[in-house]
């Protein structure tokens, strides 16, 4: 049987759409936004605001902290490869259960570390859990009413294990400091064990496909955290809604979801769109061959060695370079890989001072210049040179 196949300038043209980047969107719910885009990296505190803010017209900051913390649409947990993510509240429970297994695997590496039996971890979460009871107060706050040394590293675990929740931060929009609430006093009536793992499974990577598809099966792997056996069983129980096709330059072994394949088949304007992304996008995290949308050659610019991103400059669905934030100044650098024309420059340099904004620049100021030799990513959100 021959396989559809297509171009990736057209599979990236559908995938820029489907993640509002080709045509952001306005006054829709934002928790459908967040699922519609797969969830939202949340290991950077601001991470979450700017992917919104590349996707939403007249996104305000206080849209997101409604969604959390007072309509609490959305919830902040620790989940695919044991990293923080908001999703929507009605997507918990099968997140909790599919990725529940490798949570606990941390878990009790990190009791064996510290010489604490499970038993005694149970029993030691009922006390803080009571202590707690209905408040919210940050992990210091616990730890200095519980006055109990033994409970210290209980009470750093237990937001991981989603018996805690992580609730508003303290201070302003940029801060990691959050207040601490039982997961259940937080979200009355969400059931985490209303579908068994094998359930939860393939539910995600429904989930995936649905909002990150076409992708191969490495991809979805590399997302979800799961093994390749829990993958391929949760793909052949939905592969009567998959198709494989073929991408040209990425070969065979991408999978679709039939009722998708319209979408993809669709001749979408060959329009310019240009996006400034933050570090740990859910765009760039979501696949383990980045050759789709970036040059191997440019790899090593973008990506750490744990495989996270920098913050990246995107033009017409490809990276064409990085922006880094100078909060000393403050503005924004922005490193392109090549020489761009004075149209690009001037249409960069606007976005980049309408982010500047964003970010509470005053004034908003950007400086555009060639990714530097002999400099690589440190980490997520900062360059180091090599000696």
């Amino acid at each position: 049987m021959t396989l559809p196949v297509f171009k990736l300038d057209e599979v990236n043209r559908f995938l820029l759409h489907k993640q509002h980047l080709a045509a952001p969107v306005q006054d829709t719910d934002l928790a459908r936004t967040v699922e519609e885009i797969g969830g939202l990296h949340a290991s950077g505190a601001i991470v979450p605001y700017l992917s919104l803010w590349a996707r939403r017209i007249g996104f305000a900051k206080k849209d997101l902290q409604e969604a959390l913390y007072n309509e609490r649409s959305l919830g902040k947990v620790l989940c695919m490869r044991n990293t923080l993510f908001i999703l929507p509240k009605a997507l918990l429970p099968t997140v909790y259960q599919a990725t529940r297994k490798r949570r606990e695997a941390l878990i009790n590496r990190w009791l064996r570390h510290h010489g604490i039996t499970r038993q005694e971890y149970e029993r030691r979460t009922a006390t803080v859990r009571e202590v707690l009871g209905n408040t919210a107060k940050t992990a210091a706050e616990i730890k200095q009413e519980l006055d109990d040394p033994s409970l210290t590293a209980v009470v750093d675990l237990m937001p991981n294990d989603w018996q805690l929740i992580r609730g508003r931060p303290r201070g302003t929009w940029r801060s990691n400091l959050y207040e601490y609430s039982p997961f259940e006093v937080w979200f009355p009536g969400v059931n985490l064990e209303s579908l068994t793992a094998e359930e939860a499974q393939v539910k995600l990577a429904q989930h995936y496909l649905s909002h990150l598809g076409p992708a191969t099966e490495d991809d979805i792997v590399w997302w979800t955290g799961l093994g390749k056996l829990e993958i391929g069983r949760a793909l052949a129980a939905m592969k009567q809604r998959l198709m494989e096709i073929e991408i040209e330059g990425l070969g065979e072994g991408h999978l679709i979801l039939v009722e998708d394949l319209n979408g993809l088949e669709r001749r979408y304007v060959k329009e310019r769109s240009m996006n400034l992304l933050p570090s740990l996008d859910p765009y760039i995290m979501s696949y383990k061959d980045r050759r789709r949308f970036l040059d191997p050659g440019g790899y090593d610019k973008v990506f750490d060695r744990a495989g996270n991103a920098l913050p990246t400059v995107w033009l017409d669905g490809e990276v064409t370079g990085v922006w880094l934030e100078d909060k000393k100044r403050p503005m924004l650098e922005v490193l392109l890989f090549q020489e761009a024309n004075t149209r690009i420059l001037a249409q960069l340099e606007d976005e980049a001072q309408r982010l500047g904004r964003f970010l509470e620049h005053d004034p908003p100021d950007a400086q555009i210049t060639l990714y530097p030799d002999g400099a690589y990513p440190k980490s997520p959100f900062t360059l180091a040179r090599k000696q």
